[in-house]
């Protein structure tokens, strides 16, 4: 029996954990069938429906959209499932206009594109705002397939007793779970230099950009290393690469937590090969191999020096072409920088991050008329067919499948229909609700580069249009380098993460902190350590390592 809703803990509730908030662009779909007569589920095949059932839909208004009764995807949900979507978009103050909702006890069917904390989802779903999704699995075989190639994704999900009461995104391309850093391709053919694979050869090669007028415009003053800044996300990148060199594999260089091969966790940022990594990165900054404004220099600022061809390393969140504002043709004058070795890690290894992305973006009222419908409604995003169909639409109606010689396979090009500047501009204001659905992120020509070899991967014409993703890729394929799978993506209790909230941003803050001054000889890697050491257990970091453990203990029982 579903429990009835409580308008004024669902209000607390909201207010008090924030679940509202980090929605972003993402758009929240409310399904609500009508009350039109008997309505049967077909067990398989499409449409999921006997009869047409109209579904409302609410969240803030996609990137880009200008009408979505305009949409080619509305007219098709509805005549290939049988599912019609009533939209009703907010420009702005989502978390209130969902506030609101609860709070009027008018919580819609189905919500998506929200990215709910796990905790709060669970804790809603246990007390029956939320449908169970385990009880309708049987008609989820496609969910099912995924859960059994993504373990991790069911293990994230699910609460210690099996219950699963919303869903989160899932990330198969493995160019967005590789590290993005590059190195300066012209450069090193201006000096005769290799890409290096070790720590100490990057550092000489740094040293060469530094002294050998790399850039070749007769002024040997001018270069810039390293770029290593905290903007756009730039730290983070070639952090990531730089950790991987010392053994550390971690998505959060802030606050890398680990687990050894005994599942114990613990805390890299106090460890003896954090610390070399802080010596390191010390020595860059000490001999003047890295940006000297890392901790202040702006997004602007960066941009503007990558446009003048200042920089001869660096890594990114985007791309070599989106940071220095030119077109994709740019990323061939760089190369992809993976799988460093150091003195006390020998294995070429480079950090794979989770398929799994934080957080929840779907759950299903637990009130809702039709609740096998709804089962198989998100089970079908999980197909080829309504995977590409939350992205690019449908073959004939909004895009063409047309063969990339260069790949040998076919892909989907959109159409640009008469008021349409591009097939990019059709697919946002024309075509799908700008990915609301899309909960598998996959991209047909990636992975054909993915299974390339490299010498395709290496050809002028694909780097020329795939630029960074190429480069990412032939680096991660280069002799000797293999994957190591970061530290997962865990999920917490409503309690855990209450508790765990404030210690984990007192203790980020601190550590970013810290880890600046090492840097920049403020403190003395040697001198300092043991007192920053002292800190950070004085800071309630075995409290932190405490939960975290729980958490991760209950993600690897799961996943089994």
């Amino acid at each position: 029996m579903v429990m009835k809703k409580r308008t004024r803990q669902a209000m607390a509730f909201l207010l008090a954990t924030g679940m509202v908030a980090g929605f972003g662009g993402s758009t929240n779909i409310v399904v609500k069938a009508e009350e039109n007569g008997d309505v049967t589920v077909n067990e398989s095949g499409y449409p999921i429906t006997n009869k047409e059932i109209t579904v409302t839909v609410s969240g803030p208004k996609p990137s880009g959209l200008d009408d979505w009764t305009q949409l080619a995807d509305i007219e098709e949900y509805a005549k290939r499932l049988g599912i019609r979507l009533d939209c009703n978009f907010y420009e702005t103050d989502w978390e209130t206009q969902l506030t609101l909702m609860v709070a009027g006890d008018e919580l819609p069917d189905l919500l998506t594109g929200c990215f709910m904390n796990i905790g709060d989802v669970n804790e809603w779903g246990g007390e029956g705002y939320f449908l169970d999704l385990s009880q309708y699995l049987d008609e989820m075989p496609n969910l099912q397939a995924y859960f059994e190639k993504y373990p991790e994704m069911k293990a994230f999900c699910s609460t210690s007793d099996g219950h699963i009461y919303g869903l989160p995104r899932l990330r198969v391309d493995m160019t967005d779970r590789l590290t993005r850093s590059f190195v300066n391709k012209v450069w090193l053919e201006n000096l005769g230099l290799e890409v290096p694979t070790t720590i100490d050869e990057y550092y000489d090669v740094l040293t060469a950009f530094k002294n050998q007028d790399a850039n070749g415009n007769g002024d040997t003053d001018d270069e810039i290393p390293l770029l290593y800044t905290a903007a756009s996300g730039g730290y983070s990148a070639i952090d990531m690469t730089f950790l991987d060199a010392f053994g550390i594999f971690t998505r959060d260089v802030d606050c890398a937590f680990q687990a050894d091969e005994n599942g114990k966790v613990k805390l890299a940022n106090i460890s003896d090969n954090y610390k070399e990594f802080l010596k390191f990165m010390h020595k860059l900054y000490e001999e003047g191999l890295m940006e000297q404004e890392a901790f202040t220099i702006t997004g602007e600022e960066v941009t503007t020096k990558e446009q003048g061809d200042v920089y001869g390393s660096f890594g990114c969140g985007s791309a070599p072409f989106v940071m220095a504002g030119k077109d994709i043709s740019y990323d061939a004058n760089w190369l992809g920088l993976s799988g460093l070795t150091s003195d006390i890690h020998s294995k070429r290894e480079t950090s794979i991050a989770s398929p799994v992305q934080n957080g929840i973006m779907i759950a299903v009222n637990a009130n809702t008329q039709y609740p096998e419908a709804m089962a198989r409604f998100l089970d079908y995003f999980y197909t080829d067919e309504g995977m590409l169909s939350t992205t690019k639409g449908y073959e004939g109606v909004t895009f063409d499948m047309v063969q990339d010689d260069l790949l040998g396979i076919e892909i989907p090009e959109m159409k640009v229909p008469d008021g349409y500047s591009s097939g990019e501009e059709y697919r946002y204001k024309g075509a799908v609700l700008n990915e609301a659905l899309n909960l598998v992120e996959r991209n047909l020509d990636r992975e054909a580069l993915f299974n390339a070899d490299q010498e395709l991967l290496e050809k002028p014409e694909i780097v020329e249009k795939y630029g960074w993703a190429a480069r990412v890729l032939d680096a991660y394929k280069a002799d000797g380098v293999t994957g190591v799978d970061c530290y997962p993506v865990v999920s917490y209790t409503t309690e855990e993460i209450e508790e765990r909230g404030p210690i984990y941003k007192d203790l980020t803050t601190y550590l970013q902190q810290a880890k600046a001054q090492f840097i920049t000889g403020e403190l003395d890697v040697d001198q300092d350590w043991d007192t920053y050491v002292n800190t950070v257990e004085q800071m309630n970091a075995s409290r932190l390592l405490e939960i975290e453990q729980a958490a991760y203990d209950r993600f690897a029982a799961l996943k089994g």
